[in-house]
């Protein structure tokens, strides 16, 4: 009887643990903070998604200043061969820089100072094996936007195509009470 006590404990505090632990890492080798005291957005995206990023993510961004989270780009490179992942990860790198450079233009162009933490507000993820898009029911290929939002704890509270589903992530970030969400 104890050691199933111990055992509902165990499933209990493992329950309890964000969907999306920390120890990812993005292009740059740096930790992604899910989790850790942020809420988070996170895109689900490939190379065939790039266009629709381009079109509306920074605004998109911009537009979530006040709810201050962090921002990931998860790129599934599943469709990538081996031997051109490198250069996609040093591709993924330079659209990183573009997109805090544009985002800091924004910023300027709206008469407000880029916050002192933009650095530390977007990680782009490579992932090699598109696990966590698979995860998501993206197939290979996928043609959709997947965008997600995480509260502070690493928890999910809203998840849609994006970019359709902007404002719900946005409302879902804004609720006082946050709960889970399903936008489809």
């Amino acid at each position: 009887m104890r050691i199933l006590v111990v055992l509902a404990c165990l499933m209990g505090l493992f329950g309890a643990l964000p969907a999306h632990a920390s120890g990812l890492e993005d292009v740059f080798g740096r930790e992604v903070p899910l989790g850790q005291g942020r809420p988070a957005v996170v895109l689900y995206a490939n190379r065939d998604t790039r266009d629709v990023l381009r079109e509306h993510a920074v605004r998109f961004a911009y537009d979530l200043r006040r709810q201050h989270p962090i921002v990931v780009v998860r790129v599934d490179l599943r469709g990538i061969p081996g031997f051109f992942k490198g250069a996609a990860s040093r591709e993924i790198r330079k659209i990183h820089n573009d997109s805090l450079q544009k985002v800091r233009e924004l910023f300027l162009a709206q008469g407000q100072q880029p916050p002192a933490d933009l650095e530390q507000s977007l990680y782009m993820v490579a992932d090699n094996t598109g696990a966590p898009h698979s995860a998501l029911g993206l197939e290979k290929g996928f043609r959709q936007v997947l965008v997600q939002a995480l509260n502070p704890r690493g928890r999910e509270l809203a998840r849609g195509p994006f970019p359709e589903a902007a404002s719900a992530i946005n409302r879902a970030l804004t609720a006082p009470t946050p709960s889970l969400v399903s936008v489809r």
